[in-house]
Parts: structure tokens; C-alpha cells; sequence
């Protein structure tokens, strides 16, 4: 049976394979609390009823509604291009495209460098 080591933590803890040290988790949970404090709310970047109605609306028409990246059920409204505040591109119905919530959370990853990957810029680097 195989046998993993443990490792010894920043903080000079032994802490056993396949655990997190408990400085991990709150240093974790604190740059989250960080992070949201200073993130605008879902509707100060936009997502507002009339984002809702609009989406809603957008996946009815005809050829909106599978997924661009798998062809499954689209469940949502993707910008193209984020629009990191600029309400015109925000609104900019060419900058929509249908897509699944795992499609959606999947390419946001890559782009914008969650589950630990790097930030892509526009150059693909």
C-alpha cells in the first residue's frame, strides 16, 4: 500500500498528505473575505432584472439555445469579450454567445486565471 510522507507547512507545521494546515485555510478564507469586500455587487456590474429579462430573452430566440462550446442546454448568456465594467460592450448583443454553466465556468477559469491557472492576456501568453 502506497504511503505518502507528510510535508511541513510555511508555517513549520508537519501536516499529513492530502490535508491542508490550518494557516492555509485561513489565509484562504481571508483573502476571499478580502476580495469580495472590494468587488462591486452582481448588480453594480450589471446583472440588474433588465440583464435578466435581456439573457432570458436572448436564449428563446432561435440558434440561442445550445451551448456554442458542447451543444448542450444552454443555461446562460457568456460576453465574449468580459466587459470588466463598460456597459457598452456589456450590452453589445455581438458580444453574447449561449453557453452551459460548466462551459461558462470553464472558459472564465481560463481567461481570467481560477483553479490556480495563470491570467491569459490578449497576446495568449
Amino acid at each position: 500500500m502506497p504511503f505518502h510522507a507528510p510535508y511541513i507547512c510555511g508555517c513549520g507545521k508537519k501536516v499529513p498528505h492530502g490535508v491542508k494546515c490550518e494557516c492555509a485555510i485561513k489565509r484562504k478564507r481571508d483573502y476571499d473575505r478580502y476580495y469580495d469586500a472590494r468587488r462591486p455587487t452582481s448588480s453594480q456590474r450589471g446583472y440588474t432584472d433588465k440583464w435578466r429579462a435581456a439573457s432570458k430573452a436572448f436564449l428563446a430566440e432561435p440558434g440561442h439555445q445550445t451551448c456554442v462550446s458542447c451543444g448542450k442546454l444552454a443555461m446562460m448568456v457568456d460576453h465574449r469579450i468580459p466587459a470588466k465594467g463598460d456597459m457598452g460592450l456589456f450590452w453589445d448583443k455581438s458580444n453574447w454567445q449561449p453557453m452551459c454553466g460548466r462551459c461558462n465556468r470553464s472558459k472564465n477559469a481560463r481567461q481570467e486565471g481560477g483553479f490556480g491557472h495563470p491570467v491569459r492576456t490578449q497576446g495568449g501568453q
